[in-house]
């Protein structure tokens, strides 16, 4: 019997929580539903516990790419990525000045892996 799967690319869309939502203090708790390769690196969406304002939408559900704080943290806690089901708490501890012109978020991260 033939298997046949079905998709579009709106159904796996989410915003990115780029490098300008993330403020000092800023902060999401979520559980991550899929990854996916860009051409940065990896990315994960995840199912937030409360939705946050982009643009003035309540969103519940978005994309973490690869910005360099993000993956630091990742490998301060002794991981290289996240994994589909991983329960993430994450917030912008601070934004420190780098010579590439833009600040570099600092983030502190907590992962639960069933």
């Amino acid at each position: 019997m033939n298997k046949q799967f079905k998709g579009r690319t709106e159904d796996a869309d989410s915003v990115f929580l780029s490098a300008d939502f993330w403020k000092p203090g800023a902060r999401i708790a979520g559980k991550v539903i899929r990854t996916f390769e860009s051409e940065n690196g990896p990315c994960y969406v995840l199912d937030l516990v409360n939705p946050v304002q982009i643009d003035g939408e309540s969103v519940e559900q978005v994309s973490i790419g690869n910005l360099t704080g993000f993956r630091m943290a990742l490998q301060a806690a002794s991981i290289d990525r996240l994994q589909v089901s991983d329960v993430v708490h994450l917030e912008c501890t601070g934004l420190k000045s780098t010579t590439k012109g833009s600040p570099r978020a600092n983030f502190e991260i907590e992962v639960t892996r069933p």
